[in-house]
């Protein structure tokens, strides 16, 4: 079991509002270049979680970390200060490109939705009537436990769209590590490193949650979210590659799925869903998908 493992271990409750741990079906929305690359290859992309397409998507998180530490009363303030501090510095960071936070730790993630015929999401990856979006629906259970058993590190869960829920459970975290930290100061003998050991993992499990927050205007997506952790640089870290997104190089891990995860290939609102089918049916044979399900969608398209 990873660190990270252990450490969700530590707030049970919160680690069920991102997943129940039941199996379902997630689907990867995408572009058919895209699919293509994906299926003929075997692999999907995870993206440095700092450099996605809106950089006030993973800042949203930050600032409602600052602000409800400014606002929660009874909080330790040596160390909520620091906590402060490290999470402004990562917001200024993102938002004003300050070159001076450098942190090894990297957090790698990918996007899927629970829902397999997604109007919102299908809108994103269509081009006009005869240009259509895909989805692939892996069978989650299998995939996250491939994923571990290559020695991976994946963290999991739906994305959290609710204010007050998010709320709820960061009031819920420092609850938790604020008596943590409290309880060690008052030992007849504080254990400095014990101290730095609870600051330590405050930061980890509030990086960690804040990657599945999400502002509410995106509640229409359903989005499922899988992270991976990779230490930058680190003896037994997996190999990174840059990629040119929008004038961004943007850091990603690349991992090797199994044809055995892969439950469906969907596709989205088209004219021509029949030629769109065979087509979809016979790229699937040749590479070697031939007993997966493929889905056209049920969404009407209006001229």
């Amino acid at each position: 079991m990873s660190y990270y493992d252990e450490l969700l271990k530590k707030i049970p409750k919160i680690k069920r509002f991102l997943d129940t741990d039941s199996n379902c079906t997630i689907y990867h929305y995408t572009k058919p270049e895209k699919l293509l690359n994906i299926l003929s290859g075997g692999t999907i992309r995870f993206s440095n979680a700092l450099y996605l397409n809106d950089k006030e998507e993973i800042a949203y998180s930050y600032k409602l970390i600052v602000k409800l530490i400014d606002e929660t009363e009874g909080l330790n303030q040596n160390l909520f200060e620091k906590i402060k501090n490290h999470f402004s510095n990562k917001y200024k960071h993102i938002v004003d490109g300050n070159n001076d936070f450098v942190n090894k730790l990297e957090y790698f993630t990918t996007s899927f939705s629970t829902e397999s015929d997604n109007l919102t999401l299908w809108n994103n990856y269509a081009k006009g009537k005869n240009y259509t979006g895909y989805n692939i629906g892996f069978d989650k259970k299998k995939l996250i436990t491939e994923m571990a058993d290559n020695n991976y590190i994946p963290i999991y869960g739906s994305v959290i769209y609710d204010t007050q829920k998010q709320i709820k459970i960061i009031h819920a975290i420092f609850k938790k590590w604020n008596s943590l930290f409290e309880k060690v100061l008052n030992c007849k003998k504080t254990n400095e490193v014990k101290l730095f050991d609870v600051l330590f993992e405050l930061i980890d499990i509030l990086s960690i949650v804040s990657l599945f927050f999400k502002n509410p205007q995106f509640k229409n997506e359903h989005e499922y979210r899988i992270v991976m952790v990779n230490v930058f640089g680190a003896e037994n870290s997996k190999p990174t590659g840059i990629v040119e997104k929008n004038g961004l190089f943007v850091p990603y891990l690349e991992y090797h799925f199994s044809k055995e995860s892969v439950v469906s290939v969907n596709i989205g609102p088209t004219f021509e869903e029949n030629i769109f089918y065979t087509s979809t049916n016979r790229m699937l044979m040749n590479f070697g998908y031939q007993v997966k399900e493929v889905n056209r969608s049920k969404i009407p398209l209006r001229y």
